[in-house]
């Protein structure tokens, strides 16, 4: 019998309605209730936890005071006692054989060290929103993100510890893009990932196009951060212009996404991308000519 011991680790920011939900999915796991633990990480201090709230037995609430998720995760690293360590998110919901499945899958590929998990997404009803078409096409696609670049989200992933005593734990400057950057580390030093298809979380797909945009400017500003120190405001300028060109490459994945859809659909979906790309270039550019106005 497997006595792997694992770590979820679970960031969150006023969200105690949405976490209850994922608590609840993590009590009921498939997996030895004494062979995992999760620690939740309540990145707002003053946001006190909610009176008779649920809390597992095998779960503990700590704080981390400075801004951002990748911060939190590097509190719940940093108090994990796993020698493999889990990630969702606080509006993600586990299928009841999440540990299960991704303890069994890093024995079944012992030349695995990072498990990117399949993300479903649900729905608030039948009739799909402008934001929840756009997610069914471009939301959590992990095998895409394995295949392409060897990444994975921290949405549902696990690594072994020994990635992260080896190449160190997320960049907590970061507020966006610090899994992609702890990803592309832990592939640049030899931790091979996988795709898993049995290893689920579910997520509810963003529901308003202004939800969409907000991610979109967090993308930018998080790509900024992945700019060189020492950027000009031409090389900024250059690599702005460059970003504005149409996403002609994502027309293979709305068509093979979206077989259910109609041309209509599908043509909105990629003005909907094409719009999220501008915006995402404009912040990059807005947060790297900020950086370079600071240095001079």
């Amino acid at each position: 019998m497997n006595k792997t011991f694992v770590s979820i680790i679970i960031p969150t920011f006023k969200d105690w309605r949405r976490l209850a939900l994922c608590l609840r999915s993590l009590a009921v796991q498939s997996y030895d209730v004494n062979l995992f633990e999760i620690i939740v990480v309540n990145n707002h201090a003053s946001d006190k936890i909610p009176e008779n709230y649920f809390i597992p037995n095998n779960c503990r609430i700590v704080i981390e005071e400075k801004p951002g998720s990748y911060a939190a995760r590097n509190t719940g690293v940093n108090l994990s006692t796993g020698s493999i360590i889990g990630f969702t998110d606080s509006d993600c919901i586990a299928d009841k054989d999440w540990i299960k499945n991704a303890v069994a899958f890093f024995h079944n590929n012992p030349d695995c060290s990072r498990i990117a998990g399949k993300i479903r997404l649900f729905y608030k009803s039948e009739k799909l929103t402008k934001a929840e078409l756009y997610e069914k096409i471009y939301a959590f696609n992990q095998d895409v993100y394995v295949e392409q670049d060897g990444t994975g989200v921290t949405a549902n992933m696990f690594a072994y510890r020994d990635a992260f005593d080896t190449i160190g734990y997320f960049k907590d400057d970061l507020l966006s893009g610090g899994d992609y950057e702890w990803s592309i580390r832990a592939r640049d030093a030899g931790f091979k990932i996988k795709y898993s298809e049995q290893t689920i979380v579910n997520h509810p797909a963003r529901y308003q196009l202004t939800e969409l945009i907000k991610k979109a400017k967090r993308v930018g500003g998080g790509q900024a951060g992945f700019e060189p120190a020492k950027a000009s405001i031409g090389e900024s300028i250059i690599k702005f212009v460059y970003d504005l060109r149409p996403p002609v490459k994502s027309i293979p994945l709305i068509v093979a996404k979206g077989k259910d859809l109609h041309f209509a659909q599908k043509c909105l979906i990629f003005y909907i991308r094409y719009y999220l790309s501008i915006t995402t270039a404009r912040e990059k550019l807005k947060v790297s000519l900020g950086k370079t106005a600071q240095r001079v």
